[in-house]
């Protein structure tokens, strides 16, 4: 349980220091997020299927803090597909997430950006977190009147396997 608790503990280190980064632009948070990158290459070729979409996720956090849009976007997309192969609904939501702030905040793609979001709406609700679907539907003002609430037998939910 220790290890696990590390690789998550490191995984959100750095996508924090990403995310600080771009709010105040200082170069040490930047390193923080590199270096976790450098740690999550080191773990990568012990459990591909685990750390996979960790990976891609930071780095599309790296490619939106520099920024690198069009290589973030498709990093975000790699990350989604990735963790979506692997069964971790709950990382593809991250991702989803994730992605949907950046189009809002530095892609400036308000229609993109909610599409996005409301896939990591069902995600979340298709992993069991009610209480994170429902603060993001109600930070983002999302449509939910189409996702069960399971999120498993809406139009919604179908979209999100054709679109990804």
């Amino acid at each position: 349980m220790t290890n696990l608790l590390l690789i998550y503990f490191t995984f959100y280190r750095g996508l924090i220091a990403f995310r600080r980064y771009r709010e105040d632009h200082s170069e040490d948070k930047l390193r923080n997020g590199f270096d976790v990158i450098i740690k999550i290459e080191s773990w990568l070729q012990h459990s591909p299927s685990l750390f996979e979409n960790k990976l891609l996720l930071l780095n599309a956090e790296e490619q939106a803090s520099l920024p690198n849009i069009d290589k973030a976007k498709s990093l975000y997309l790699s990350s989604i597909k990735s963790a979506k192969d692997c069964g971790r609904v709950h990382e593809q939501g991250l991702a989803c997430e994730l992605m949907g702030q950046f189009l809002l905040t530095v892609a400036n793609d308000r229609p993109q950006a909610m599409i996005h979001m409301k896939n990591a709406h069902t995600c979340y609700l298709q992993w069991g977190a009610f209480g994170k679907a429902a603060e993001l539907a109600e930070e983002h003002g999302l449509d939910t009147s189409s996702v069960s609430p399971t999120g498993k037998s809406s139009k919604h939910a179908r979209d999100v396997d054709i679109f990804y």
